[in-house]
């Protein structure tokens, strides 16, 4: 009866707010269907990430620990899990990697590594999946299991596909994508941070991007802002597109934890930093508002870690939300908190949950519902005001 389990984060189903799935720490992946204490375990091992897809929630997809990555076709029927992360093996990432289901296009899901990969028909065919990559008997290498493809071209060190590479400037490279987020305000853009804190807004029509080489010759627009002196050369590569780097001299060269991007406007996106001050005594901060401006082609930074009246403290801030009423919610090492609307303090948000590590946020606005992963606290929901 301890509630001591270890969750990564939690996601939501689109057709049902108390539909929730969420990978524990060597404990599997549960779900439930709004109660608080039945959870069945729909798939064991070393939980991370979890998604439903946007158009059809009866699919699923779950992480374990790197590049191992299943879907299930079958409401997560324990039985049904196949292997969809073959092709991930061509490149490395974070323990628990970025992954998310597109909040538009039924079907695909984006996965951060060293770059972004993606799949449009979650992971590949049903019935050839089920056939021949059963979770239960298939490698997570098994050639044939999955069909991502990395996004924008050539994915060596030097090559326009790797985030994390010189191709960008020297000034950033290295690490792995820590955070990828999309905005349900269009199709064609998605945020992308690296653990060398890196950012990038990659715009294109991620539906229909087909062959990169062709188009990219044909149509990239790519514009470079922000950064240090070696950085200031075009973008290529996420074509057709207009690339931007949104890294600036004034954010903190720390791991990016969160980025929540505007659901009505795609330019314009919340991001919250791990680490301490202390350690970037020139460049602080854990909370930033960002906005693109595409005439100009540059962004705006406001740090938002003292808006005058009580100061988000100096420690590692974890993800990043923000409720359709200008609420700002930020997780830490220590619990949630809370930036209301024209307000100038930080305080706790709402009583009960214990001083724990919360790693993750999932809110739901028309539900007026966030729910926190804790690490080592179970899982817990606030009601919105």
């Amino acid at each position: 009866g301890l509630s001591t389990i270890q969750f990564q984060s939690l996601s939501v189903a689109a057709d049902n707010p108390k539909h929730l799935q969420g990978g524990t720490q060597d404990n599997g992946t549960f779900e439930t269907t709004g109660s608080s204490v039945v959870w069945p375990q729909i798939i064991y091992g070393d939980g991370g990430q979890s998604g439903f897809d946007v158009g059809n929630s009866a699919h699923r997809f779950n992480t374990f620990f790197s590049r191992f990555t299943d879907a299930n076709f079958q409401n997560g029927d324990p039985s049904k899990w196949v292997v969809i992360s073959a092709p991930l093996f061509q490149d490395t990432s974070l323990f628990y990697k970025p992954i998310i289901a597109d909040p538009v296009v039924s079907g695909t899901i984006f996965v951060g590594l060293r770059g972004v990969w993606r799949t449009q028909d979650w992971g590949g065919n049903q019935a050839d999946l089920e056939a021949n990559c059963p979770e239960f008997t298939t490698p997570g290498n098994q050639p044939g299991c999955g069909d991502f493809v990395v996004i924008g071209g050539a994915n060596t060190p030097s090559g326009p596909a790797r985030l994390t590479g010189t191709f960008y400037g020297a000034d950033r490279s290295g690490g792995n994508v820590a955070a990828v987020e999309r905005a349900p305000s269009d199709t064609g853009t998605l945020w992308a941070a690296t653990t060398a804190a890196y950012i990038a807004a990659m715009k294109s029509d991620l539906r229909n991007l087909a062959t990169y080489e062709e188009q990219y010759a044909a149509d990239n627009q790519g514009a470079y802002f922000g950064g240090t002196a070696d950085s200031n050369t075009p973008l290529q590569g996420f074509s057709p597109s207009q690339n931007v780097t949104i890294t600036a001299t004034a954010d903190p060269g720390r791991f990016v934890s969160g980025i929540f991007v505007d659901p009505s406007n795609p330019n314009h996106a919340w991001i919250s930093y791990s680490g301490y001050n202390f350690n970037t005594p020139s460049q602080p901060g854990h909370v930033f508002e960002v906005t693109y401006n595409q005439g100009a082609n540059d962004a705006t930074w406001t740090s938002l870690d003292n808006p005058g009246g009580t100061a988000f403290p100096d420690f590692p801030a974890t993800d990043i939300v923000r409720d359709s009423n200008g609420d700002l919610y930020v997780s830490n090492d220590f619990g949630v908190m809370l930036l209301a609307n024209g307000s100038t303090n930080w305080a706790t948000a709402g009583p009960g949950l214990p001083m724990v590590e919360v790693a993750g946020l999932t809110i739901v606005p028309g539900s007026r519902v966030l729910y926190a992963a804790t690490h080592g606290r179970s899982a817990w929901k606030l009601t919105l005001p």
